[in-house]
């Protein structure tokens, strides 16, 4: 990384990733902004828990993403059956998770208060999106960052477009289901045509899907701890407070996703056995950002809750800086996660875990009579996990990757 040809190759990725993560992200948070205009604040709380729940089950897409990633940026001779064998992996779940919408869409309907149609339709969509996500893997082991950044504004903006489209056409959060699958379908088609068309492999190799299941475990408890606070709120608040309180996700969202673009350049660097420096710029560059979103909503939250929310939410101004603080911190844990996997080291998701469980048990046992007490709670639980990441990735030498071909 230290070399000027590095340097501009890594600064021109940031840029155009950048770039395509702030309009895909964008497009998401247009979705949630105009959906708290067009449905009630009881149906904005039954969105806010469905979309949670598709974050945490999108975490098979992130994690073929992160598997496709790393095999690609590590193999030598044999690139090409790779990829195919990524993009094979990734249309066999895919078809499962659909499946498992079929499956899953009445009881998660019924536990959550959320339209079952919707619920369906949502996990459904899942299903396309770990398809492009494996092509945008193939893109982002390469180091195609022109490539992958059109196909991450295809998938975002397919997404978000279908679900307004959907909303307004509905008025209803089952709409926002309806148009958010077909919007992922035609994402996924994009990606896959402007990265890899035609890519395919006729067989899985043995290592495969071992790798996928830890990654999938690892990011799957991640994305759990990060978006299990408004499951719980949809729990234990009123509608009228769920809702309240998934105005405030759409910030705390925002500072976890803002520097995703980081994390995505550097990832395939940390694949290498001089890792160190990789990990340190993105915590830095990640840390930086978070503070930034942090401060801004400290002195202008009432702001920042009119933009996402509407008027009707003004009064969560005071707080608005506790869930960008939030998402802040959980930032950083996802670097250091990344850092951890990108080494195939599998000790680091224990942590993960603990914070998982002491924060259901906190928020259950006690802490659940308000939008407060729910939030200061997960941003005490992600800053003692931040302090956690850091300490255990300073005692822990990076290891060596094993290369694709020996891993088998």
């Amino acid at each position: 990384m230290s070399q000027p040809p590095e340097r501009a190759a890594l600064a021109k990725g940031l840029v155009f990733v950048g770039a395509a993560t702030l309009i895909g992200n964008g497009a998401a948070y247009l979705l949630s902004m105009v959906s708290a205009r067009v449905l009630s604040p009881a149906d904005f709380g039954a969105l806010g828990a469905l979309l949670g729940l598709l974050v945490i089950i999108s975490t098979v897409a992130i994690s073929t993403q992160a598997l496709t990633a790393r095999r690609v940026a590590v193999a030598t001779d044999s690139r090409l059956e790779v990829e195919g064998e990524a993009i094979r992996l990734s249309a066999w779940v895919g078809a499962a998770i659909v499946a498992g919408g079929v499956v899953l869409a009445w009881p998660l309907g019924q536990l959550f208060a959320i339209p079952v149609l919707a619920v369906g339709t949502g996990i459904a969509s899942i299903g396309f999106v770990v398809f492009g996500s494996a092509a945008m893997g193939v893109a982002q082991g390469r180091e195609e960052h022109v490539r992958l950044s059109w196909a991450f504004i295809a998938n975002g903006m397919g997404r978000a477009l279908g679900g307004v489209i959907g909303v307004l056409v509905l008025g209803s959060v089952t709409g926002v289901g309806i148009g958010v699958l077909v919007g992922c379908a035609v994402g996924a088609a994009i990606a896959y045509r402007i990265i890899c068309p035609r890519t395919w492999s006729t067989h899985l190799s043995g290592g495969m899907s071992g790798e996928f299941v830890h990654i999938l475990h690892a990011l799957f408890v991640l994305f759990t701890l990060t978006n299990v606070d408004v499951l719980l709120a949809r729990v234990f608040l009123t509608e009228d407070q769920s809702g309240e309180y998934s105005v405030g996700v759409l910030l705390a969202k925002i500072a976890f996703f803002l520097p995703n673009a980081i994390i995505i350049v550097l990832f395939p660097k940390m694949t290498s056995g001089n890792s160190r420096r990789a990990v340190y710029v993105a915590t830095g560059l990640t840390a930086a950002v978070g503070l930034v979103i942090t401060v801004f909503s400290f002195f202008f939250g009432s702001l920042v809750i009119r933009i996402l929310g509407g008027a009707q939410y003004a009064d969560l101004g005071s707080e608005a800086w506790l869930f960008a603080l939030e998402g802040s911190a959980f930032a950083l844990v996802q670097v250091l996660l990344y850092a951890r996997l990108a080494t195939q080291d599998r000790s680091a998701v224990l942590a993960v875990w603990v914070a998982l469980v002491v924060l259901v048990v906190v928020v259950a046992g006690w802490r659940h009579n308000s939008v407060a007490e729910i939030v200061t709670t997960v941003v005490a639980v992600s800053l003692v996990l931040t302090v956690v990441g850091l300490f255990m990735d300073r005692r822990q030498a990076p290891s060596i990757p094993i290369p694709v071909e020996s891993a088998e």
